[in-house]
């Protein structure tokens, strides 16, 4: 699988993944609850991606009464999700979980998680999927050996079918859309990206290319202006370069403003609650206003003394802070969850690999 090695913070390049074993025999013990059916339109779903080669991906489910239910897919569908759930996008009553090595998605409705559809064509190493209308837009690594292949898949949402592909530069990662401008941040899959392409989202023609630091491993908009977290390359590559906190005005699709954090520091994720921008360093919470937009000094937070190992998953909403550690990247998972101030609300196990969050209301 052509999997990203600077993905957040790079994490060992993802070598813990494919080089310990992946079977299931030294997995933590977490009780499995039947998995509920129909009752999943208020909560919160994480996304365990499994191990590489494994096809041992899940999703798991918490209720608004702290229930937790593992292998939900599974357990609806009498089947299992496949190899590598990168990630999951929601577009009225669907849920689209993006299943990377598998080079799948898996259409499902997001209240029952009873299965709708698998779409496999045109679709080669998916990674992020964003909506317009009745198009689905999907990031695609292709051949990970052909640094040219990479493309955006355009997903018909009627038909469930890809209709066309749109060529953009290697690594294809995050991808937001606004102003009926699709934004895609190039990572750089393999390699190290320091671009971000805007797309025409009716016309799917590529416009224009923003340049930015190396990395673009988080993509925001908030108040009308694009934010591009880079995370820079590690020293690991041998050639290390600087994070950046870029601002983008949309309307001309130029640089307004930067930040550049000391050398060294690498930043990962990026996430927006009332008018701030959450990232993480190591397992620390950092905050940056956008009205103020300027670096923080001190974390406002650190999450080293509840136990967490590997930070792998992130998102901030409504005040609460969500965190995903993968562990050793073979046995289960684990999710904290923070108030803003930091302390901790809730803490309990997942399965293999926990990589993001999605809210279900």
């Amino acid at each position: 699988m052509k999997k990203s090695i600077s993905k957040y913070v790079f994490l060992l390049l993802f070598v813990s993944v494919f080089t310990v074993s992946c079977t299931s025999d030294d997995r933590d013990d977490i009780v499995q609850e039947t998995p509920i059916s129909g009752a999943y339109n208020n909560g919160l779903f994480i996304l365990n991606e499994g191990g590489f080669g494994s096809s041992n991906a899940s999703i798991t489910f918490l209720d608004n009464d702290d229930q937790v239910y593992n292998s939900i897919f599974s357990g609806v569908n009498n089947r299992d999700l496949g190899d590598v759930a990168q990630s999951i996008g929601f577009n009225e009553d669907n849920a689209y979980v993006v299943v990377n090595n598998s080079s799948t998605i898996e259409i499902v409705n997001r209240n029952t998680f009873e299965s709708i559809a698998t779409t496999t064509s045109m679709i080669v190493n998916p990674r992020f999927i964003e909506f317009s209308d009745s198009k689905g837009f999907i990031t695609n690594w292709g051949d990970p050996n052909d640094v040219s292949d990479d493309y955006v898949a355009v997903l018909n949402l009627t038909t469930n079918q890809v209709e066309t592909k749109i060529p953009v530069a290697e690594g294809p990662e995050k991808l937001v859309i606004h102003n009926g401008k699709l934004y895609v941040a190039h990572q750089g899959g393999y390699g190290y990206g320091n671009s971000v392409t805007v797309i025409d989202v009716e016309t799917q023609a590529v416009v224009t290319s923003i340049e930015v630091a190396d990395v673009p491993s988080g993509i925001i908009v908030a108040n009308g202006s694009l934010y591009v977290l880079c995370s820079g390359k590690a020293p690991f590559t041998n050639d290390e370069t600087v994070a950046k906190l870029f601002k983008i005005n949309t309307a001309t699709d130029t640089v307004e403003a930067s930040l550049t954090f000391p050398s060294e520091i690498h930043p990962s994720f990026l996430e927006l609650d009332n008018n701030n921008l959450y990232y993480t360093i190591a397992g620390d919470v950092y905050v940056v206003s956008i009205i103020d937009f300027q670096l923080p000094t001190t974390p406002i937070f650190q999450t080293s003394n509840n136990g967490l190992e590997s930070l792998y998953g992130f998102k901030v909403n409504n005040g609460s802070i969500y965190i995903a550690d993968a562990k050793d990247y073979d046995s289960n998972g684990e999710v904290f969850i923070y108030d803003s101030t930091g302390i901790l609300q809730q803490q309990f196990s997942v399965e293999i690999i926990p990589n993001s969050f999605y809210i279900n209301n």
